[in-house]
Parts: structure tokens; C-alpha cells; sequence
């Protein structure tokens, strides 16, 4: 379990002006402390996991990913330390595609090179979203990108957005190789801060139970994206269906905790 920033805080990247929401290292070292004073780390949550957003707009002279050298000055190498010396992991986010969903550079290309930048960052989860991709690739592109995250032999949890990007295409899911291939998998639409969208999550589990229950095991999880109980769109007794309801029907990967 862990902290994702996404719902909270998007794709801001307007760290001149507003310097304390947006996507930087700072956002992610005072989660991390808060993480760990607050109580959070001894309760299980051990992953900080960045979204989108993170990279600069163009690859290195040897096409490796490169974090925005303004909002992230120490780099992710220095990052994942700062996670790994209190105990606590670091996830990041890719995308299979031409680009990240946030129009950042994806990895179709270079998947090998990726797989390798982020093993030798020392990244402990990767997410890698669809956008910009053909969805009928996916049952080649993803399992590629587990062999060569395998092949470095780094421990990563592999996130896949795979199943979601193929219901959007109304095409066939092998969900045997799905689950062979990635630890977790994404199978509905974004969470927002809204009833609304809790319950509409909460349904599409429940109709596509026997579909879903019998595919999870240990190491392989159905995800249907994180809690967002500590957000502003919930009463309290809809933010205890939001748990009670996303743990019941599958269990959950990442926790939003704010």
C-alpha cells in the first residue's frame, strides 16, 4: 500500500507560482516524512509512488527519460535513497505509448532502455499507463516491457493499464497472460472526487465479479484505482463505502491517504 499523487495533484507543474502543489521532489520527500511522523509506514503503507508529469520533455543524447531538472534538481536516483534510507519504496509512471496521457515521452520505442533506467534508478514499482498506444499491441507490448524488467533483476511491481485500454477498444482480454505478465492491473476509468465516480467503480467490480475474482491471486491483482478517502468530494460514510467497498470486492493496490 502507498501514496499516489495524482488525484490530489494532477499535472501542476507551476512550481513558480504555486511551489507547494506541484509535481517536484519537494512534493514527494515531505510526503515521505509525513509518511513515516504520521504513522503511516508502521501501518503498511510503504510505497510514494509518481505520476505523470515528472519527465522533461525530451530524452537524454542516449534516449534514457530524464527527470525536469528544475522540479526534480537531485534527479530520481537521489530521490529513490531518500525513499529507501526511511524505509520506504519509490514508485514512478510510464506509458507504453508515444506519450504519457500528460503528452510527456512514452516507451514504445524504448522499452528496453527504460526497463534498465528504471532498475538502475533504483525504482521499486512502475505504472505504465496506454495512452497514445494501438490497444490490440498490448498483448506484446506489455508482456515485453515485464521481460526486460525481469532481466534487470531489480524487484519492480509492474502496474499495467492493459485490460483498460483494451475494454475502451471492445476487444477480447487474455486474462492469463495478463496476469502472468504484470503484478496489477488497471480495469476502469480514473478515480475522481466524487460519489459518482466511487459508485460507478464500485458497480462495474461488482457486475464483472465472477470475471475478475477467479484471475487475482497472490502477486497478481485486479486494481481499480486508489482511495481517495482523504479528499474533500466525500462525506465520512462515503469515504467508509469507498473503503469498505473497494477492499471487499478485490482489495486495493495503492491507497490515496491525505
Amino acid at each position: 500500500m502507498g501514496w499516489l499523487d495524482w488525484e490530489r495533484f494532477r499535472c501542476n507543474v507551476d512550481c513558480e507560482n504555486d511551489p507547494d502543489n506541484c509535481i517536484s521532489e519537494q512534493l514527494f520527500t515531505e510526503m515521505a516524512d509525513r509518511m513515516v511522523a504520521d504513522g503511516f509506514l508502521d501501518a503498511g503503507y510503504n510505497l510514494v509512488n509518481i505520476d505523470d508529469c515528472w519527465a522533461s520533455m525530451e530524452r537524454d543524447a542516449y534516449g534514457r527519460l530524464e527527470a525536469d531538472p528544475d522540479r526534480f534538481p537531485h534527479g530520481i536516483p537521489w530521490l529513490a535513497q531518500y525513499m529507501h534510507t526511511r524505509g520506504l519504496k519509490l514508485g514512478i509512471y510510464g506509458d507504453y505509448g508515444n506519450y504519457t496521457c500528460g503528452g510527456y515521452p512514452g516507451s514504445i520505442d524504448y522499452l528496453q532502455i527504460d526497463a534498465e533506467t528504471f532498475a538502475f534508478w533504483g525504482v521499486d514499482m512502475l505504472k505504465l499507463d496506454g495512452c497514445y498506444a494501438d490497444p490490440a499491441s498490448m498483448d506484446k507490448g506489455y508482456p515485453e516491457m515485464e521481460k526486460y524488467l525481469n532481466a534487470t533483476d531489480r524487484p519492480i511491481i509492474y502496474s499495467c493499464s492493459w485490460p483498460y485500454y483494451q475494454l475502451l477498444g471492445l476487444l477480447p482480454l487474455n486474462w492469463d497472460l495478463i496476469a502472468e505478465n504484470c503484478n496489477l492491473w488497471r480495469l476502469f476509468d480514473d478515480i475522481q472526487d466524487s460519489w459518482d465516480s466511487v459508485s460507478s467503480i464500485i458497480q462495474f467490480v461488482g457486475d464483472a465479479r465472477d470475471t475478475l475474482v477467479p484471475v487475482a491471486k497472490p502477486g497478481a491483482w485486479n486494481d481499480i484505482d486508489m482511495l481517495i478517502i482523504g479528499n474533500y468530494g466525500l462525506t465520512e460514510a462515503e469515504r467508509a463505502a469507498d473503503t469498505d467497498g473497494f477492499v471487499g470486492h478485490l482489495g486495493v493496490a495503492v491507497a490515496y491517504v491525505e
